[in-house]
């Protein structure tokens, strides 16, 4: 399964589908469809969509980060950045909201301590600059250090 390199896939912004309980031929029928590259560690799916003329990465890489650099380089990605990050959770587009709309949404203290946030589009996921993010730019200066 690699539903969390989907979520950082989508917070790097990209548009990302990810369903862990899609069969693989359903799979490749959107991949074909909607001319998505699959990215998987199952080499019988990766032979069979390469057959079908689908673009494909089959992962080596055991780590999450190893697997992340390696997707960069096979489609040639110079630098992960969260400038157009899109929704983890549903892979929607984030745009930038007002403190005024959310003040019954999230906690107050919440509110009160931050200054900027963004919400989903589809979803209406709220994100605000926390330990997540910042556990975020950690990793994308470790995975731009090896690009």
């Amino acid at each position: 399964m690699l539903g969390t390199i989907a979520k950082k896939l989508r917070m790097f912004g990209f548009n990302c589908k990810y369903d862990s309980s899609i069969d693989d031929d359903c799979l490749m029928l959107i991949a074909k469809k909607e001319n998505r590259i699959i990215i998987t560690k199952d080499s019988k799916l990766a032979i069979n969509a390469i057959r079908h003329n689908i673009a494909t990465i089959t992962l080596q890489a055991a780590t999450e980060k190893g697997q992340l650099i390696e997707i960069a380089k096979k489609i040639n990605y110079k630098k992960f950045t969260l400038e157009h990050s899109r929704c983890s959770i549903c892979n929607g587009v984030i745009n930038i909201t007002s403190k005024d709309q959310l003040t019954q949404k999230i906690p107050l203290r919440i509110v009160e301590s931050m200054e900027k946030f963004w919400q989903c589009d589809r979803c209406a996921h709220i994100y605000w600059i926390g330990s997540h993010i910042i556990n975020m730019e950690r990793l994308i200066a470790e995975l731009n250090n090896e690009l």
